[in-house]
């Protein structure tokens, strides 16, 4: 007869087999089905497979020093075979790509992306504080609660309006005092554009309004040259540039509406005359410029947006940088675009179809958005230098293109898309070009993203090839729109929520209640 002690070790044994036997199982469906649990329980099993089989050792069953050393490696390989591969599985998330963390945006803050080369993003806080987001990370400048601030397009300056005196912040670091706070320049009137070199202002005083030219390279606080202006009544400023309008404004915009809206202080400086219309003006000597651009009794949109993509040469860059685009409304809501420089008209376009249009204004183009006389089908056409004609965005080259599932994003330059194929494609608004592509999981995989500023930024799930992978995990990719480079890909879970598009590769991403400021 088999004592029990004899027994004991073949009962742990049998055991061990068993456990084994179902921890293989458990590792092989797991991997095939794609299911953490099972995987996890593989590892548990794994463990007390070893612990039983330490069991089946008579001696070591034995002694309670035994028992205690099964118990112990029982315990030491599951963890082995759990936590490191869920640790593995976890999605590395925005770390490795975080240049800044940010208070998040509440009420009153307001985010600018100034589309020109040189110009920084910033975050115009709700007290006044304004965040600077360069090459350098993050600055802080202090400005006053309620002002208007925006920057110069060569990001040298930050402009700051409030009531009728404007202060320019010089932003170059080597010239800050010793707690930070940069050099200032505060010149009476409200700013009307800025080349690098001469300050155009405009101010009221009891005996009218008049504008002024300073030049700021030689440090003068009094303007070289000073020209009557329209009284305040008649007084209007220009449109914002990459904004979508009514074509048929309500009222004019005021002084400062581009200025607000766009973040950015023009280089050309734009003047209304009521009796002749909108003049573009010589900052250096106040006389205008060429043709008048558009007549007092037409309705049209203007803004100064910067040349068409791909004009000029790399050495040169385009001949007119920075243009004026006027977009006038017929009667029957055709629409006519003209591109201006020096005052001079570089193309102007046929006109639209009739019918009920917003327009954007951008990059030398017009992308307008609408239903045609007729119809009540909301549709998008463009217009450039390269054609006279409307058409529909992208032209024949996208229409022969694969179907789309769904829109990332357009402006006047690119239009960012999700194909039935399962790609991310950019095309040119005008050409049709395919611009890039890049591979999505699947097909029908739900694509989330956001274009501005040149980047796009999307959102699309995260492909399971191990169990451990958490469900619902996501691929976040920071492209540049025109060349398809990836600045940033990452991992990450289920609380990234508003994304924000920054120049240069960069973004903001609200991360649950934080905002992530992200790039290369």
């Amino acid at each position: 007869m088999t004592s029990t002690e004899d027994r004991d070790p073949l009962i742990a044994l049998g055991i061990a087999v068993v456990l084994a036997a179902l921890a293989g199982i458990s590792a092989m469906l797991g991997a095939h089905l794609l299911i953490g649990a099972l995987r996890l329980t593989a590892g548990i099993l794994a463990g007390a497979a070893a612990g039983a089989g330490m069991l089946a050792v008579p001696r070591l069953a034995r002694h309670r020093i035994g028992r205690f050393l099964a118990l112990a490696l029982a315990l030491t390989l599951a963890l082995a075979l759990t936590v490191p591969a869920v640790i593995a599985a976890r999605p590395a998330g925005l770390g490795p790509h975080t240049i800044a963390r940010l208070n998040p945006l509440s009420a009153g803050d307001e985010l600018r992306t100034p589309l020109a080369p040189d110009a920084p993003a910033f975050i115009h806080r709700a007290d006044g504080t304004v965040e600077l987001i360069d090459d350098l990370g993050v600055r802080r400048v202090a400005t006053a609660p309620g002002a208007t601030i925006a920057v110069t397009a060569d990001g040298q300056r930050l402009v700051e309006v409030t009531g009728e005196t404007t202060t320019l912040h010089l932003l170059d670091p080597t010239l800050s005092s010793p707690d930070g706070t940069p050099p200032t320049t505060s010149v009476p009137g409200i700013p009307l554009a800025f080349d690098g070199t001469w300050l155009v202002m405009r101010k009221c005083e009891e005996a009218g309004c008049y504008l002024h030219g300073y030049d700021l390279s030689d440090g003068s606080e009094k303007p070289v040259w000073t020209t009557a202006a329209a009284d305040l009544e008649d007084a209007r400023g220009p449109d914002p540039a990459e904004t979508l309008l009514p074509a048929r404004p309500e009222t004019p915009p005021d002084l400062l509406d581009a200025l607000r809206t766009t973040g950015l202080l023009p280089t050309i400086p734009l003047h209304f005359d009521p009796a002749q219309g909108w003049l573009q003006l010589d900052p250096s000597t106040g006389f205008p410029l060429g043709e008048v651009l558009t007549r007092p009794e037409e309705t049209c949109r203007i803004a100064v947006t910067t040349a068409p993509p791909g004009t000029g040469d790399a050495l040169t860059g385009p001949a007119h940088p920075w243009q004026v685009l006027t977009v006038c409304t017929e009667q029957d809501g055709a629409l006519i675009a003209r591109a201006h420089a020096d005052g001079t008209v570089l193309w102007e376009s046929k006109a639209s179809p009739g019918g009920d249009w917003e327009v954007l204004i951008g990059s030398g183009r017009v992308l307008a958005t609408g239903t045609e006389q007729g119809t009540d089908v909301v549709g998008e056409l463009v217009v450039s230098e390269q054609a006279a004609a409307w058409q529909a965005p992208g032209g024949e080259g996208v229409q022969q293109a694969a179907t789309f599932r769904a829109r990332v994003g357009i402006d006047p330059v690119r239009m960012v898309v999700a194909n039935d194929i399962g790609q991310l494609v950019a095309y040119d608004t005008v050409e049709g070009t395919d611009l890039w592509s890049a591979a999505l999981t699947s097909p029908d995989a739900p694509v989330r993203g956001r274009l501005a500023a040149g980047t796009a930024v999307v959102l699309d799930p995260l492909e399971r090839t191990r169990p451990l992978t958490p469900r619902g995990a996501q691929r976040l990719r920071v492209i540049d729109a025109d060349s398809g480079e990836v600045s940033v890909q990452a991992q990450v879970g289920r609380g990234i929520t508003e994304l924000r598009p920054l120049p240069d590769g960069r973004a903001l991403v609200t991360d649950g209640t934080q905002l992530v400021l992200i790039g290369p």
